[in-house]
C-alpha cells in the first residue's frame, strides 16, 4: 500500500470527499455546480456518463469551506480566497502539504469589499501583519485557519480510505497497529467532543 499522496491528481470520488470531510452530497453538488461558482475542481469538465473526481487539494478546499461556513462566512466569501485574489490559498495548502514541520496559517480579514488573506508562516510574519503601520487606525476583524492541520487531516483521510481498500493480505502489521491507533484516538477526540 502505498501512503504517497499527489495533492493534484483528482482520483477520489463524492463518496471520499463525503467520509473525510462530513459535507453532505447536496452541499457538495451544490458547491461543485458550475453556475455557482463556489469550488472549481482541478479535473477539467465533467461530461455525462464521467464520474466528477476530486484531488486532494479539492478536498482541501471543501474542508475549509466547511469549516467557514460553520462559522457563519459565506461559502462564496470563501472561494474568492481560492480563485479572486491575488493571494491563492490554494498555492498555501501546496506548501502546508509540503512542509508539515512548519505550521501555516491562513489569517482571514473581513472588510466591505470581501475577504483577503495572509500566510503566517513564522512568528515574524504574524509580528509584521499584526503592527503593520498603515493597519495602527484601523480595525479587521478576522479568523485564523491552520492550513497545516487542514492538509493534515485530508492525508490521513485519504490514507484511511487506502488502508481500508487494500486487501487484507497485504497490509502489513505495522500498517495495523497505526490503523488502529488512529480510530482509537479519532474515537477518544469525538467522545471528548475536540475538534
Amino acid at each position: 500500500m502505498s501512503n504517497r499522496v499527489d495533492i493534484e491528481i483528482p482520483e477520489y470520488t463524492q463518496a471520499d470527499v463525503i467520509r473525510i470531510t462530513a459535507v453532505s452530497a447536496k452541499t457538495l453538488q451544490n458547491w461543485t455546480d458550475p453556475n455557482r461558482g463556489i469550488l472549481r475542481l482541478s479535473q477539467d469538465s465533467v461530461g455525462k456518463g464521467r464520474r466528477r473526481l476530486y484531488s486532494a487539494l479539492d478536498i482541501m478546499a471543501v474542508t475549509m469551506i466547511a469549516h467557514l461556513s460553520a462559522l457563519g462566512v459565506s461559502p462564496n466569501l470563501v472561494s474568492q480566497l481560492f480563485y479572486e485574489r491575488e493571494s491563492k490559498v490554494s498555492g498555501w495548502f501546496k506548501s502546508a502539504f509540503e512542509d508539515s514541520d512548519k505550521d501555516y496559517i491562513c489569517r482571514i480579514f473581513f472588510d466591505a469589499d470581501g475577504l483577503f488573506a495572509r500566510l503566517i508562516a513564522s512568528s515574524e510574519d504574524n509580528d509584521r501583519f499584526a503592527y503593520e503601520e498603515d493597519w495602527a487606525e484601523q480595525r479587521f476583524a478576522f479568523i485564523q485557519v491552520s492550513l497545516t492541520r487542514i492538509a493534515s487531516f485530508v492525508v490521513f483521510g485519504i490514507r484511511d480510505i487506502r488502508f481500508e481498500e487494500t486487501p487484507e493480505d497485504q497490509k502489513t502489521e505495522a500498517e495495523k497497529a497505526i490503523y488502529a491507533a488512529s480510530k482509537e484516538l479519532l474515537g477518544d477526540r469525538k467522545k471528548a467532543k475536540l475538534p
